[in-house]
C-alpha cells in the first residue's frame, strides 16, 4: 500500500515538473554520443598518419571554441561543450593534458590562459569532470560575431609549435571564415598560413575545409530539430610525445569502466523494498528540491561561478551580496568574498546578490560603471542577470576611468563572465 502511494506522488510531481518546461527547447546530450565517437576515429587515425601511436603516447588536447555565435545560439554553444566534454572523456587518460582557447576573429582571452590547462593526473575522473570549467561560455565582449578560422589555426600552431603532442581541434558552427563587419580575413594563401601547412596537417573531410560534421538534436515543443557543428583538426606533421605510463589508453580506460561497474550477489535482497526504497528518496528529494528551488535568498542546488570562482547556490545568503567584484589588491571590508578581475583599480566595483531564481549586478564604485550585462546596455547601477540552463551564461561588462602614470586618465572596458555551474 505504501508503495502504491508513494509511486502515486512521485508520478503526480513529475506530471507537474513537465507541465512547468512546455515551451522548453532543450539539448539532447544523448544526441552527441554519436559524433563524439566518431570525432575520436578520426583523430585516432589522422596521429597514426602522423606517425604517432595515440594508445601507447601521451597526447595535449587543445580545444578551441569560435564563440561569435553563441549570443545567438546558446543551444549550439552548448552542444560544443557537451560535444568536448563526451570526446575528452572517451581519449583522455594519466598523463594527457587538456587546454581550453577561445576565438572569434583571433584568440581572446576569456580568462588567463595560464589557467586554462587540466593535466589528468592519478585522480583521473576527478581531473576529468573540472575539465567543463575550462571551456568559455560567452562570446568576446564587444563582440559583433564572425571568425576566422586561418588566423586563429595560425596563432594556436604558433603557440603549441614545440610541443609535437598536440592535437588541435577547433569547433565552430561553419568550418569557413566568416568576416565580422569591417574585418579582413586571413585567407588560405596567405604566406603565414602557408607556413602553417609546412609543419601541421589540416586533416582534410568535408568540402568546405571542416574535418567532421558533427550533428546534435534539439528536443523542442514543436519537434526535434537538427543541429550541426563542425570540427577542423590540426596535427604536427610527425606527432611524438612520451610514452604513457599507467598502461596503454585501452588498459585505462578497461580499468576506469570495470571500477564504475558494481560485482557481487547481493543475496537476500528483496527488490520490491529497494523499489520501494528508492521510491521514497526519490520524492523526497524531488520535493525537497521543489521546495528549495522554488523560493528567494538561498533557495536551489548547483552554483553559479563568477570570473573563476563557483559559489554554491543554497550557500547564497538572504538579501545581502554573497561577492563582490573589485580590483586585484582590495581588502575586503566585511567577511563577503571577492572576485579579483585583472585591469580593475583595488576598489569595490559591483556586488552580486541572489534574487529569487536570478541574480542582482549593483554597481558601487563612481569611476567604473557596470555598462552592459548579458548584452543589455544598463541605464542605471543595477541589473538583473537570468541563468537558465537554455541560456547558462552572461557577461558583465565593466567601463570607465582610472589614473595612469603621472595621474593620466585612461579609459578601460573589463569583463567578468556569470556562468551556470549545475541546475539551478
Amino acid at each position: 500500500m505504501m508503495l502504491n502511494r508513494t509511486a502515486v506522488l512521485i508520478a503526480a510531481l513529475l506530471l507537474s515538473a513537465s507541465a512547468e518546461d512546455v515551451g522548453k527547447a532543450e539539448l539532447d546530450r544523448s544526441s552527441l554520443n554519436a559524433s563524439a565517437q566518431r570525432l575520436e576515429q578520426v583523430v585516432t587515425e589522422a596521429v597514426t598518419t602522423a606517425g604517432g601511436d595515440l594508445d601507447r603516447m601521451q597526447a595535449h588536447w587543445v580545444i578551441a571554441y569560435s564563440t561569435g555565435h553563441y549570443k545567438s545560439d546558446p543551444l549550439g554553444a552548448q552542444a560544443a561543450r557537451e560535444l568536448a566534454t563526451q570526446f575528452v572523456e572517451r581519449v583522455a587518460v594519466r598523463g594527457d593534458r587538456v587546454t581550453a582557447r577561445a576565438w572569434e576573429m583571433d584568440l581572446w582571452e576569456y580568462r588567463n590562459p595560464s589557467g586554462l590547462t587540466q593535466v589528468i593526473g592519478n585522480d583521473t575522473q576527478g581531473d576529468l569532470g573540472r575539465i567543463t570549467n575550462l571551456w568559455p561560455t560567452t562570446p568576446a565582449v564587444g563582440s559583433v560575431g564572425g571568425h576566422d578560422t586561418e588566423r586563429t589555426a595560425t596563432t594556436l600552431t604558433t603557440e603549441f609549435a614545440k610541443q609535437a603532442d598536440t592535437v588541435l581541434i577547433l569547433l565552430t558552427n561553419t568550418a569557413a571564415s566568416v568576416g565580422a563587419p569591417g574585418a579582413r580575413l586571413l585567407g588560405t594563401n596567405a604566406p603565414e598560413y602557408q607556413q602553417v601547412l609546412s609543419n601541421w596537417t589540416r586533416v582534410g573531410g568535408t568540402q568546405d575545409g571542416a574535418t567532421l560534421n558533427l550533428p546534435y538534436v534539439v528536443r523542442a515543443p514543436s519537434g526535434d530539430i537538427q543541429g550541426q557543428m563542425q570540427a577542423v583538426v590540426f596535427l604536427p606533421k610527425t606527432f611524438t610525445a612520451a610514452a604513457l605510463t599507467g598502461g596503454t589508453r585501452t588498459e585505462q580506460h578497461s580499468g576506469a569502466q570495470a571500477k564504475a561497474t558494481p560485482t557481487g550477489g547481493g543475496a537476500g535482497v528483496n527488490p520490491a523494498a529497494v523499489l520501494a526504497g528508492l521510491l521514497v528518496l526519490g520524492g523526497a528529494a524531488f520535493g525537497a528540491w521543489k521546495l528549495l528551488g522554488s523560493g528567494g535568498g538561498s533557495g536551489g542546488r548547483g552554483g553559479v561561478r563568477v570570473g573563476d570562482t563557483t559559489f554554491s547556490v543554497r550557500d547564497m545568503p538572504a538579501g545581502r551580496p554573497f561577492c563582490i567584484i573589485a580590483g586585484p589588491g582590495y581588502a575586503a571590508e566585511d567577511d563577503t568574498p571577492v572576485v579579483p578581475v585583472a585591469g580593475l583599480p583595488a576598489a569595490r566595483i559591483a556586488e552580486i546578490t541572489r534574487a529569487g531564481k536570478d541574480y542582482r549586478v549593483r554597481s558601487v564604485n563612481d569611476d567604473i560603471r557596470l555598462s552592459s550585462a548579458g548584452g543589455r546596455v544598463v541605464a542605471a547601477d543595477t541589473a538583473t542577470v537570468t541563468l537558465r540552463p537554455e541560456t547558462p551564461d552572461a557577461t558583465l561588462e565593466f567601463t570607465g576611468e582610472v589614473r595612469g602614470p603621472g595621474g593620466v586618465p585612461k579609459d578601460i572596458t573589463r569583463s567578468v563572465s556569470m556562468t551556470l555551474d549545475g541546475d539551478l
